[in-house]
């Protein structure tokens, strides 16, 4: 009933991880809800994504105190209405992943990984990556590059980006806790990030460094 994964990074960024263990009365508990919050929740028809919007909380919990009311924009970027910390979230099944830093915008992102990414990949891998791919571990490869172009998306306030057009994922060693390198190509202008990948309960994560 807490964090099973807590990262600080000297780059100041904070992220954690939540396995949802708990049932949905004990995880309401947990995440001590306001009265605009439950009727949110109220809002949610599919248990499971009523599930994650709770453990999201509740990982918050465990990072802020007291915990602060987020928001959404139009294009579905979360903030905080009450704190000048900046936010990101992910969630995938069981797990749900936030990362917190108070002067960028930083990136998280949780992919169970799953052989349907394969038929897809057509759609987000680009012509760079996929020169690097092993038919081996095909399938994590893909869940890999395709968090990792979420992370990518997720630092950007606004624009439309393309994923096999405008994010680039270098070639990267599929281990227990790797370090790679992600582009953005956009308007003539190269930003490079640096990301960290890890595997949790059989999942991939991915997150800015």
């Amino acid at each position: 009933m807490s964090a099973i994964l807590k990262i600080n990074n000297p780059g100041g960024l904070s992220a954690g991880v939540w396995e949802i263990t708990e049932t949905y009365q004990e995880l309401e508990h947990i995440a001590t809800l306001n009265a605009d919050e439950k009727k949110q929740l109220d809002s949610f028809k599919n248990e499971s994504r009523r599930m994650q919007w709770l453990a999201v909380r509740a990982l918050l919990n465990e990072f802020i105190s007291p915990r602060p009311t987020i928001a959404y924009k139009e294009n579905g970027k979360p903030y905080f209405l009450n704190n000048n910390t900046h936010i990101s979230i992910s969630h995938s099944g069981k797990l749900a992943a936030i990362a917190l830093h108070t002067n960028i915008n930083p990136g998280i992102d949780v992919e169970e990984a799953h052989p349907k990414i394969n038929k897809i990949a057509h759609r987000f891998v680009n012509e760079t990556e996929m020169a690097y791919l092993n038919q081996k571990t095909l399938t994590e490869q893909l869940c890999v590059i395709w968090a990792a172009k979420e992370v990518l998306y997720k630092t950007q306030l606004e624009g439309m980006l393309s994923f096999r057009q405008n994010l680039f994922v270098s070639r990267f060693a599929l281990t227990n806790y790797c370090e790679l390198k992600g582009t953005i190509i956009k308007d003539g202008i190269t930003t490079v990030y640096k990301l960290a990948c890890q595997r949790v309960n059989g999942y991939v994560l991915v997150y800015t460094v």
